[in-house]
């Protein structure tokens, strides 16, 4: 009967110690179950390009001015560019901040005058001073004038409106061929892109910049 009775109480001691690992594997899973239910999942994720650096409007894009990234889905604008490779020579059209995720809104046309009227042409102006052609930047406006009377070393002379509110898509820097100065590239009908031609070559040829 001693022996009966020890046997049941092993028995019932291992019965208990089972009961009470099944019982902490139990609430763990329960807490498990839980965490997965209150904490939110990661949000879904997309590729985009963006920009290594800041950037100024009318630069010529190459592999080290953007990267590739990963972002939530949420931040994604619009029409985002999503390889790099179709970036690698296009140009910007307006400035861009390191970090920023670039868009179809943010490059010229392959065309300097693609989303411009159809009858639109592109006009180079040549403008000599280097210090006011470092002012321009693509997409701005400006008004071009051409000195008359005394030529542009008389300070009296006047200077004739050429062109009101011509649009810049393109910009160009003094070359080595000795030419002073750089082009400023302008979206204008024919008439003034004609105007602008003649001007051109009878007088030096100025630009003041609109809002």
């Amino acid at each position: 009967m001693h022996d009966l009775a020890v046997l049941r109480a092993q028995v019932r001691r291992r019965i208990a110690r089972h009961r009470r690992l099944l019982a902490a594997a139990l609430a763990a899973a329960a807490t498990a179950v839980a965490l997965s239910v209150v904490s939110p999942s990661p949000p879904r994720q997309a590729t985009v390009v963006v920009a290594a650096h800041d950037l100024d409007a009318g630069e010529l894009l190459s592999s080290g001015d953007i990267a590739v990234v990963q972002v939530p889905v949420s931040v994604v604008p619009s029409h985002a560019v999503t390889a790099a490779d179709d970036l690698v020579g296009r140009a910007l059209a307006a400035p861009v901040r390191a970090g920023e995720i670039m868009t179809d809104r943010r490059l010229l046309g392959r065309s300097l005058l693609t989303g411009y009227a159809a009858d639109a042409v592109a006009a180079p102006v040549r403008i000599a001073d280097v210090d006011v052609l470092g002012l321009l930047r693509v997409g701005d406006r400006i008004d071009v004038y051409a000195a008359v009377g005394g030529g542009s070393a008389d300070p009296t002379s006047p200077a004739a409106l050429v062109v009101a509110g011509a649009r810049i898509i393109s910009l160009r820097g003094p070359t080595e061929s000795g030419q002073e100065g750089g082009l400023v590239v302008l979206a204008v009908d024919q008439r003034s892109a004609a105007a602008l031609a003649e001007a051109g070559a009878i007088a030096p040829l100025s630009v003041a910049l609109r809002r």
